[in-house]
């Protein structure tokens, strides 16, 4: 990353963290008994895409959930063909964002004013527009990887120990997010 680019993330960093909220409180909320599920990733190749694209329609299928919003950052100015808006998928990119870096636009504006029972973030690796849409989400439940960067924005951090494998990272969110709060199962004895 060029110096100018790495000043303009961290005035951008400087700015997320002055304007994020310390008193925000969280809803914890089961994955079986949201209504309303959003997630964002960092795009950075057509793989990631189809990971997240089965663990949407997972979703869908297993919990009954349609209301379902993914929304991937590409970090290019060109969004590539297979990122085209669809149904319950979304996209920016480096055009969307201002000069700190901070997306901006349509479609980011409306994904944070929308308010989710449960946002999941996907991304591996920092990234300061991703990180803004987390901090500034409406989002009641807010969940994703153990990073020291994301501790002011998730409610709940997924320890990766080590690993960077996306389908791991999907895997361990959705596993967690079936455990908390889960109604228990009666018997009959």
């Amino acid at each position: 990353m060029k110096l100018l680019d790495r000043i303009k993330e961290w005035l951008g960093r400087r700015r997320l963290l002055r304007e994020t909220p310390v008193d925000r409180r969280p809803i914890v909320r089961n994955l079986a008994q949201a209504t309303k599920v959003a997630i964002v990733y960092h795009a950075r190749d057509e793989a990631t895409f189809q990971h997240v694209r089965n663990y949407v329609k997972k979703i869908k299928d297993e919990l009954g959930i349609h209301r379902i919003m993914a929304l991937g950052y590409v970090s290019d100015k060109v969004v590539p063909a297979h990122m085209n808006a669809r149904l319950n998928f979304d996209s920016f990119g480096l055009k969307d964002m201002n000069w700190y870096r901070i997306p901006g636009g349509n479609t980011v504006n409306n994904f944070i004013a929308e308010e989710y029972e449960v946002l999941i973030d996907l991304t591996l690796d920092e990234h300061l527009p991703i990180q803004y849409i987390v901090a500034k989400s409406r989002a009641r439940f807010k969940v994703g990887r153990l990073c020291d960067h994301n501790k002011p924005f998730l409610d709940m951090m997924i320890d990766m120990a080590g690993s960077q494998s996306l389908p791991q990272l999907i895997t361990q969110v959705h596993r967690y997010l079936m455990m908390i709060n889960a109604k228990p199962e009666h018997s009959l004895n």
